[in-house]
């Protein structure tokens, strides 16, 4: 801390840093306390100051600052303290204003308790924890020109050869992340998406959002090979990202290749507790499964996630005994999908995860996303397992009876509002499919539950046309029992999708432009769910597209119906 203080010191005699560096508003990245704040009295300029407490972590991302709304930003010490210093330091330079200043102190570098070392020039010996300062600034020349980068002395008590390095370096005014992603859009064909891309990712190495939208316009020009490079470079950049990792995973799997993607995941989520993947604690008394052969032995796939993801991989339950040849197979899962599984006859036992604490002897256990990075899987070539739910009953009690000619169809609209992707994948409103209620020959009937809900009854109440199943529903087994009822599903991409693609019924899958990753990339067609149909939104375009192409296959249907004389 006395050098900071020094600092400052020395920086209020310098009418440079008085009068340009230090004026109007500014952030102090530093640990402990705010030495500039308290000395503010020095810098008549400086209008406002906030401090980012370095002990709490974070200034790699800043999280809650807006870009460009600082004329300075000061950093004492803290860059050799980084995980990333080149990330923060890019991090760092978004929230000045154009214009601004990044006033950085790099500590001696003899300090052993730093991450990093500073060096001006690569020095004949540079260890693998040495920067050139000089390359640091150079990194981020196209955002900031550096206005000053000096070797101080006598900050330090008993200076050294070795003293700290000061770095001031001026803001440039570039376009904003919005102003590369509009760019990225406005491209009329792949090779200038490709160079609007390449341009705002040389802008914002490390925004993730930067790279997100650079990677949805790669694939709507149908550019997955250039994804793949883009991600592979961002992963080199940020080490230490996780969701940077974790998108170039399921990247993997969408692409195809199912093990290399799996595998990739399943590291990622093992760097984290139980408490992130799944509500019961996993038995510490029975191992985890890491591909020993299965002969002869029993095995438990664990609750995971949502109820999509444990109907998706309830697969396996067969999977294992007829591939691996496990002895038996057994299923934790959650409260809403315990009788529906039973009624299947998939799993020799299933286990409510809120019982899950007293289990029968088994030999292993696993998460169901681990099993694919042990069982070898082609896409094109899935092992035959559909269907593999089966419903309790057809119909459930009080559902709606309509002539046997009608064409029968599930809707479901919205899905789970807390779904990271929610805003993508559900619809606005039920008024989306407005048109398909004005169809000749077809019955609709809701199995909307939770958010779209009311908006269901009052289309019942409004249509004679439609019908509110979702009311009479208490679980998936009754779901699915409904399910079972009606000649086709269309829904949009929740757990309805998942069990009516398991049961084998025809499911018209409504889908945003960048979906979940087991839906891949360009098909019209479900390797998982042989009777599912995607049908996918263009990007930048409301869902108009996709309701028409259901509205063709709904009139086709009805018309044969009727043709057919039923």
């Amino acid at each position: 801390m006395e050098e900071v203080n020094r600092t400052i010191e020395r920086r209020a005699g310098e009418w440079v840093f008085v009068r340009r560096y230090l004026t109007g508003s500014g952030i102090d990245i530093g640990p402990d306390r705010c030495p500039l704040r308290e000395r503010h009295h020095l810098f008549p300029g400086m209008t406002n100051l906030l401090w980012w407490n370095t002990s709490l972590g974070g200034e790699s991302h800043m999280a809650g600052q807006s870009d460009a709304s600082f004329d300075f930003v000061h950093a004492s010490v803290c860059l050799a303290a980084q995980d990333n210093p080149a990330q923060s330091l890019s991090r760092w330079l978004d929230l000045l204003k154009p214009g601004g200043h990044l006033l950085v102190t790099v500590p001696p570098n003899d300090d052993s308790a730093l991450k990093w070392r500073f060096t001006i020039g690569k020095p004949a010996k540079a260890s693998s924890q040495s920067i050139d300062i000089l390359d640091l600034a150079q990194s981020v020349s196209h955002v900031a020109q550096c206005e000053r980068l000096v070797l101080v002395r006598d900050d330090i008590a008993d200076a050294a050869p070795e003293s700290a390095i000061e770095l001031i370096m001026r803001k440039r005014d570039i376009a904003s992340p919005r102003d590369y992603a509009m760019a990225m859009i406005a491209a009329e064909n792949a090779r200038a998406c490709i160079a609007a891309c390449e341009e705002a990712i040389a802008a914002y190495p490390y925004r993730v959002e930067v790279i997100l939208y650079a990677k949805a316009e790669l694939l709507r020009w149908r550019e997955p090979e250039r994804v793949d490079a883009l991600l592979a470079r961002c992963v080199e950049r940020m080490p230490n990202d996780h969701l940077i990792h974790l998108r170039l995973a399921l990247h993997t799997i969408a692409r195809g290749r199912l093990n290399e993607g799996f595998a990739l995941r399943e590291s990622l989520a093992e760097q984290f507790g139980w408490e992130r993947r799944t509500k019961a604690q996993p038995p510490t008394g029975i191992a985890k499964w890491n591909g020993e052969p299965l002969a002869g032995k029993r095995i438990v796939i664990w609750s995971e996630f949502g109820l999509g993801d444990e109907v998706f991989f309830f697969r396996f339950a067969r999977i294992l005994r007829e591939r691996a040849g496990a002895a038996s197979v057994g299923v934790v899962c959650q409260t809403p999908l315990v009788s529906l599984f039973e009624a299947s006859g998939e799993a020799a036992v299933v286990i409510d995860v809120k019982a899950a604490d007293v289990l029968p002897a088994f030999d292993y256990w696993v998460y169901p996303h681990a099993i694919p990075v042990f069982l070898p899987l082609d896409l094109e070539a899935l092992p035959q397992s559909v269907p593999y739910l089966r419903a309790p009953c057809f119909g459930v009690s009080g559902m709606p009876q309509v002539h046997e000619s009608a064409v029968k169809v599930g809707v479901v609209f919205k899905g789970e509002p807390s779904h990271e992707n929610d805003a993508a994948r559900s619809l606005p409103s039920l008024s989306v499919l407005d048109d398909l209620f004005a169809i000749d020959g077809a019955e609709f009937f809701s199995l909307q539950k939770g958010e779209g809900a009311r908006e269901a009854a009052g289309y019942a109440a409004r249509l004679g046309n439609f019908h509110d199943v979702g009311v009479l529903l208490t679980s998936m087994a009754d779901t699915a029992s409904a399910i079972a009822a009606l000649d086709v599903v269309v829904t949009v991409d929740t757990s309805v999708a998942h069990v009516a693609g398991a049961l084998g019924k025809p499911v018209w899958l409504m889908l945003p432009a960048d979906g979940d990753w087991r839906w891949h990339y360009y098909r019209e067609d479900s390797p998982w769910y042989p009777t599912m149909r995607l049908l996918r939104r263009p990007s930048h375009a409301d869902w108009s597209e996709v309701v028409a192409c259901i509205g063709a296959g709904l009139v086709e249907w009805a018309a044969k119906r009727r043709a057919d004389g039923r």
